[in-house]
């Protein structure tokens, strides 16, 4: 099965779970302190953005934010919360789809890098983040 199929519209709708697992305020406040802390005033890419569960808290607290996302109905659920213009995204693979300019945070969270199955997808996802990564002035 493609990713494309797993991440279908029935599972972008169900995705979000305000308050409980990952979208808990214990698990996902403490990850955001720490983007906010590691974009260092820069802006921050994320891979599999999904439905913005992390981008969105992190805009809100200042830090630009772009996405790359394979799944249309995952950004179209991201649609609901916020529009283009607050959080843009790119649709296509992290392993090769860019995002233009350069960031000072690229990042994915939770289990997405075990979205890629392969050990060649895993370095690649890796290779396409350096090549967007500048660290933030005085880091």
């Amino acid at each position: 099965m493609r990713q494309e199929e797993i991440w279908d519209v029935e599972v972008a709708q169900a995705y979000d779970t305000p308050g409980r697992g990952m979208f808990a305020p214990e698990v996902l406040g403490p990850t955001v302190d720490r983007l906010v802390e590691l974009a260092n005033g820069g802006r921050a890419l994320e891979f599999a953005i999904g439905t913005g569960r992390v981008a969105i808290p992190l805009a809100e607290r200042g830090v630009p934010v772009t996405g790359i996302e394979l799944s249309r109905p995952m950004i179209d659920q991201l649609r609901t919360k916020v529009d283009e213009a607050t959080i843009p995204v790119i649709v296509g693979d992290m392993t090769s789809a860019t995002a233009p300019g350069t960031y000072s945070l690229v990042y994915l969270v939770y289990n997405t890098i075990s979205n890629l199955l392969t050990q060649a997808e895993q370095v690649a996802c890796f290779r396409n983040a350096r090549a967007t990564w500048r660290p933030a002035a005085g880091s």
